[in-house]
C-alpha cells in the first residue's frame, strides 16, 4: 500500500514566468537585506489564493468527496465572466499564527481591490453550486517561509496583469502543485 497523500484544492492567481522569476529575484534580495535563512519558492509554486476548497486524503472516502468537490469548483468557475486585473502589491509582513517557519508576504491596500472582487464574483459561483466559502481574505503571496518575523512595512513591488485563474491541487509535504484547471478573465 502506497503511503497516503493529503491533496489542498484551490483556486489562485498565479503569475507568469517572467514576473514569478522577478518575484523571486524581490525574495532573493529580501532574504539578503533582511539577513533571512529561507530559500525563495519555486516560481511554479506562486501564487494568490483566491478560494480554498479543503484538504482531502487519497486513501479514504474523502479521495470521493475530492472529485465531487473537483467537479462542482469547475462547474462554477466555467460560468464566471470576470475582466482581467492588474495584481500589485504595497506591503511586506510576515503572518505570524504559528511560532515557526512563518510565511514572508507581499500583500496591500487599494492595490489589490480587483482581486478581492474577483474573489467575491467566483466567491458567489461557488456558493450557488452548493460549496462553502470562507469569508475571511487577507490577499498575498507567499514569498518564502523563515523563522524570523517581519514586521509590516511598505514594500512597493510590481505585480502582472491576471488574465487567467486556475484551480490548483497541493500534495501536501511533498512541495508538488498539479494544475488542474484554467479559465479566462475576459
Amino acid at each position: 500500500m502506497s503511503p497516503m497523500t493529503v491533496h489542498a484544492l484551490f483556486f489562485c492567481l498565479r503569475p507568469d514566468r517572467q514576473t514569478a522569476s522577478r518575484l523571486n529575484g524581490v525574495s532573493g534580495e529580501l532574504v539578503r537585506r533582511l539577513g533571512l535563512r529561507a530559500k525563495p519558492p519555486r516560481t511554479e509554486r506562486l501564487h494568490i489564493t483566491l478560494h480554498h476548497l479543503g484538504w482531502y486524503d487519497d486513501q479514504t472516502d474523502e479521495a470521493e468527496t475530492a472529485a465531487e468537490v473537483r467537479q462542482l469548483a469547475e462547474a462554477a468557475a466555467a460560468t464566471l465572466r470576470h475582466e482581467r486585473l492588474r495584481v500589485d502589491f504595497d506591503q511586506l509582513l510576515s503572518f505570524t499564527r504559528k511560532a515557526r517557519n512563518l510565511p514572508l508576504v507581499l500583500s496591500g491596500g487599494a492595490c489589490l481591490d480587483g482581486v478581492r472582487a474577483m474573489r467575491a464574483a467566483l466567491g458567489a459561483r461557488l456558493q450557488a453550486v452548493g460549496l462553502r466559502t470562507d469569508p475571511h481574505f487577507t490577499p498575498h503571496l507567499t514569498l518564502l517561509y523563515d523563522d524570523a518575523v517581519v514586521m509590516p512595512q511598505p514594500l512597493a513591488v510590481e505585480g502582472w496583469d491576471a488574465v487567467e485563474f486556475h484551480l490548483v491541487d497541493s500534495l501536501q509535504g511533498l512541495s508538488t502543485h498539479v494544475a488542474l484547471g484554467c479559465w479566462t478573465l475576459d
